[in-house]
């Protein structure tokens, strides 16, 4: 059964992480088509637009979400307190080696369902159901039904672990419960809470310190660098700071504190310097408005077509409409392609309102075409729930991360409104915003 579930013979050199080995299970869902797919889906969209380096993609931040996660994996079923002894499975039990698995799986998976250029265009064309809707689909589909019957033939798990579905929980996994529970209304076991929040979790995700990690070496903007040897050294299965500890979810120790401290950071420069860089936001709000308006309705109904889309096809499509009047979102290519006529992305005033901009447009005459806006919707938690993920003081006692660190609660949001003008209109919009400013 370890040899089934452990074995390794195979491995790839990745940037950040060095060699990743793989078995044989997780070879085959490697060279599967979906998976390959990812070779061709930029991880930061078209932020190579501004910062060159950055044309990283989906295929390697997969692997290195594989590799994170198993860390933190191995890590925290290694140091269980005595409180939650009885709640891990035993190193090298089939239950221990089962979650490795799905884990592992999963998180390769985590990622399939992207749209080309990742996340520009997913709010215009998959509304709320996220890229997560298309993992779902794509684990369904023909496509990795063979991985999936190897899977299932593994000695261990036909003599086992037969009680579970195997590509169910690896499905729950990949998308977190939250997604899990839109999707089918069904929620998790405490166990399975926990080993999802090693992949997706909002603070100590796999996913989250691989991109920051990667984006930044890949870019060379350095803020995304940060200890993180040290935030999986410290990361526990804590009973919850909240209704009297009956939950359990994933902490840290007090020595762990300063390593959160410096993943908030990081990821708070990320945001300004990457990821909300008025700059990138220009170009996406260009390939965005582009993949809008060109896309058919048929890529988004069936997932041959959507797995036969990536980056390549639609690059190769923004080059001919930049190129030809007629076709649909030549406008935007065009700005993407010859780099002008390029709108200017300006971050509004927190005390500027939508009606506002309203009245600022049917002032100034503008029509759709020469302006848009974004308004952030508010924060879904306050800042001291976002931070009441436990930590583990002297003395077995257990605090809320917000009780522990004035610096997690002092990261200012980045919920910024952004306003998208023509070239032709943004002195008259800068002079606006002064005025406001100044009054």
């Amino acid at each position: 059964m370890v040899k089934d579930f452990l074995h390794s013979d195979k491995k790839i050199y990745d940037s950040v992480h060095g060699f990743i080995p793989f078995d044989e299970f997780e070879k085959e869902l490697i060279d599967s088509l979906p998976f390959q797919r990812l070779h061709y889906i930029h991880q930061l969209g078209i932020a190579y637009m501004v910062y060159p380096g950055a044309t990283h993609t989906r295929f390697e931040h997969s692997l290195g979400t594989m590799a994170m996660a198993t860390l933190i994996f191995d890590k925290i079923c290694k140091s269980i307190r005595p409180d939650v002894f009885h709640f891990v499975p035993r190193k090298g039990s089939s239950d221990y080696l089962y979650w490795r698995r799905v884990l592992r799986m999963a998180a390769l998976c985590h990622d399939l369902g992207h749209l080309p250029f990742s996340h520009v265009a997913e709010k215009d064309l998959l509304g709320t159901l996220g890229h997560e809707h298309w993992t779902l689909r794509i684990i369904d589909s023909p496509y990795l039904k063979p991985v999936w019957d190897k899977l299932r033939q593994a000695p261990a798990y036909l003599e086992e672990l037969v009680e579970r579905d195997i590509v169910e929980d690896i499905k729950k996994i990949s998308i977190g419960e939250a997604k899990w529970k839109a999707a089918t209304g069904k929620t998790f076991t405490p166990w399975e809470r926990i080993v999802s929040e090693v992949i997706t979790g909002d603070f100590f995700g796999a996913d989250r310190i691989d991109y920051l990690l990667r984006d930044a070496k890949s870019t060379g903007v350095a803020y995304g660098l940060f200890d993180y040897q040290q935030l999986v050294e410290m990361l526990r299965i804590l009973p919850s700071a909240e209704h009297g500890g009956d939950e359990l979810r994933l902490g840290i120790d007090e020595h762990g504190l300063e390593a959160c401290e410096a993943l908030l950071l990081s990821r708070h420069f990320m945001i300004r310097r990457i990821y909300q860089y008025s700059s990138v936001r220009a170009y996406n709000f260009h390939l965005r408005r582009y993949m809008k308006a060109s896309f058919s309705r048929k890529m988004l109904d069936s997932v041959d077509d959507f797995l036969a889309t990536s980056d390549i096809d639609v690059i190769a499509a923004l080059n001919k409409a930049a190129k030809d009047p007629t076709l649909p979102g030549h406008v935007d290519a065009k700005s993407v392609i010859f780099r002008k006529h390029r709108y200017r992305a300006i971050s509004l005033p927190a005390n500027i309102t939508e009606k506002e901009m309203k009245d600022f447009k049917a002032k100034n005459k503008l029509s759709d075409n020469d302006i848009e806006w974004e308004f952030a919707q508010p924060e879904p938690i306050s800042i001291h729930e976002r931070f009441s993920f436990p930590v583990s003081r002297r003395h077995v006692l257990i605090q809320k991360a917000s009780e522990c660190s004035e610096l997690l609660l002092k990261t200012p949001t980045h919920r910024l409104n952004w306003v998208y003008i023509s070239p032709q209109h943004d002195l008259s919009l800068v002079q606006f915003l002064d005025s406001k400013s100044s009054s």
